[in-house]
């Protein structure tokens, strides 16, 4: 398995993470334009995702303080798909929060779920007329002393 990690972005640029998004999404309704970038890059926190000392995606992730952390987006390079990199990325996200919640989409529910999220409940045509979202959902256990 890849050895990944999580660095966080503390000055994200824009033309980056708007550039990113085309090596990874083939579906236009999937693509953001530059304003939805700059207003997700200023009220959320972006990690770059790492595997092996190189560009493998990114994650981007709002706090919701007591109601949890919401993924975003995570983008993971179609050369790292695959590999376990997402899968290690939802590990690290899930350690970081107690309640971790995403909507996504049919191709990548499976994953999720795998995962240990909870599918919550559909929501119609969320992404595109006839493109349903998924909204799921982490909670992590209290442990028992």
């Amino acid at each position: 398995m890849l050895q990944v990690e999580l660095r966080e972005d503390s000055d994200p640029d824009l033309d980056f993470y708007y550039d990113q998004q085309f090596k990874v999404y083939h579906e236009p309704y999937l693509i953001w334009e530059r304003d939805i970038w700059e207003t997700v890059l200023s009220a959320c926190s972006a990690y770059l995702i790492e595997a092996e000392g190189n560009h493998a995606g990114d994650v981007i992730l709002e706090n919701r303080g007591g109601r949890g952390t919401y993924i975003v987006d995570l983008s993971v390079l179609p050369e790292y798909q695959g590999k376990g990199v997402g899968k290690a990325v939802l590990k690290r996200i899930k350690g970081m929060a107690k309640r971790v919640t995403a909507v996504t989409r049919k191709e990548t529910l499976h994953f999720f779920l795998k995962s240990g999220f909870v599918l919550q409940r559909t929501m119609k045509s969320y992404y595109d007329p006839g493109i349903d979202g998924y909204y799921i959902v982490f909670s992590r256990k209290e442990s028992v002393s």
